[in-house]
């Protein structure tokens, strides 16, 4: 029964070690972000002129979201995404950093 606990125990300590390992070696600033699809490629492509706290304060619309992204091309130099970058990234702002979140 010992060695049983003891296997119960080992087991549970590698587990909590590899998820805490994961959050740790997540982005501290992507924990801002909620979990979803085009996460990643929303922290990625707006972190690298400003802090992500910026996004998830604007809280806009899919419309304004996608004026957002025009101007952020044409204005302040982000790289032009494809459409289907664009869709996603779309998509991830107007379901969890919209007005009704």
């Amino acid at each position: 029964m010992a060695r049983l606990l003891l296997l119960f125990l080992s087991v549970i300590a590698v587990i909590s070690t590899a998820a805490i390992a994961q959050v740790e070696d997540e982005e501290p600033e992507m924990a801002l972000l909620p979990t979803g699809e085009g996460r990643e490629d929303v922290f990625y492509l707006c972190s690298a002129c400003h802090s992500i706290k910026t996004v998830v304060q604007q809280r806009l619309s899919r419309d304004v979201w996608d004026e957002t992204l025009d101007w952020m091309v044409e204005e302040q130099g982000m790289p032009e995404l494809d459409e289907e970058d664009r869709q996603q990234i779309l998509e991830y702002l107007s379901t969890y950093v919209s007005p009704d979140k």
